[in-house]
């Protein structure tokens, strides 16, 4: 059966852009020049509880979509123990992060071309906390990442899972943090922990909860309320519903394939529905005025966040 649905790579991409041009956001041709010292590159940190909910999956394709709408998009792989993210994508990187840390190699250098122009930053392994860094090290880092800020719109950052120090850095750091969970127990709980966590150090966090492999809005919707309630009831904090992901057999086959589902199967109902999250939730410009009422801090605001967080001071 498996046989019959699977494609030739070039078939099922020459298939995919004939079947996804009637449905790709209008892209922005004319885009409000930036102004100095008001650049913003939205940073948005992807991050679970528990792993093997699909986080990673939902990274790639999430960044493909924005890609197709006419955004440039950044993806950085920050689960330095388990960087898989060129695995989705089906690439493989020569230079990961690591060896920006290490002085060899600038970030630039590390930089490899993903599909529909997505830009991928590999992971490593090696270093079990980037807050546990050198100073040299932690300034270089943050030297290289500032200068990503006027060469995208959207800064991904997948994380790995849990509540290490890592991961609730890169959550308490960035402008958005979307919490993914599917509805087993153990995903729910993990993911209200890194929740609390959140809401405890930064009360003002701007975080969303995704439900993926979901049976029907109906179940998700429950899901994404009963958190809702109990992260207001008993933490006093609020988090926003960025919607769900059905349970789609392509999702799985796509990834046998090394290739994201908004390529592989860009009709099918994990597809549509990811496209429907990043049009309702993403699409919408970033305005002088939001830069105003610091909503949206970019990679400066980020590095900022960071260098407190890791008590190092910005290079």
């Amino acid at each position: 059966m498996v046989e019959q649905i699977v494609k030739p790579i070039d078939s099922i991409i020459a298939d995919s852009r004939k079947q996804i041009q009637p449905y790709v956001f209008k892209r922005l041709e004319s885009r409000r020049p930036r102004l100095p010292g008001k650049k913003i590159a939205k940073v948005i940190t992807i991050t679970s509880g528990k792993g093997g909910v699909g986080k990673t999956n939902l990274v790639a394709n999430m960044a493909i979509c924005l890609a197709q709408a006419g955004r440039k998009v950044i993806v950085l792989d920050a689960d330095l123990g388990l960087a898989n993210i060129d695995v989705i994508f089906g690439i493989r990187p020569k230079k990961n992060i690591t060896e920006v840390l290490n002085g060899t190699c600038t970030l630039e250098e590390v930089i490899v071309p993903g599909p529909c122009g997505v830009q991928i930053i590999a992971g490593g392994s090696g270093i079990s906390e980037l807050a546990h860094l050198n100073p040299e090290a932690s300034k270089r880092l943050f030297s290289e990442l500032r200068l990503l800020e006027d060469k995208t719109d959207y800064l991904l950052i997948d994380t790995g899972a849990g509540i290490s120090q890592n991961v609730i850095s890169f959550c308490l750091a960035a402008d958005q943090i979307i919490v993914v969970t599917t509805p087993e127990p153990t995903a729910l709980a993990d993911a209200y922990g890194v929740i609390k966590v959140v809401s405890q150090q930064r009360e003002d966090s701007n975080l969303w909860v995704l439900v993926n492999r979901a049976e029907n809005q109906d179940e998700a919707g429950f899901i994404l309320n009963r958190i809702q309630t109990v992260a207001w009831d008993f933490l006093k904090f609020r988090v926003q519903h960025l919607g769900y992901i059905p349970q789609d057999k392509f999702m799985y086959l796509s990834v046998r394939q090394q290739t994201p589902l908004m390529l592989f199967s860009p009709m099918s109902p994990a597809a549509l529905q990811i496209r429907y999250i990043i049009s309702n939730n993403f699409y919408e410009k970033t305005t002088e005025n939001d830069v105003n009422k610091n909503e949206i801090k970019g990679i400066e605001g980020f590095i900022d966040r960071l260098s407190r967080l890791w008590n190092w001071e910005k290079a």
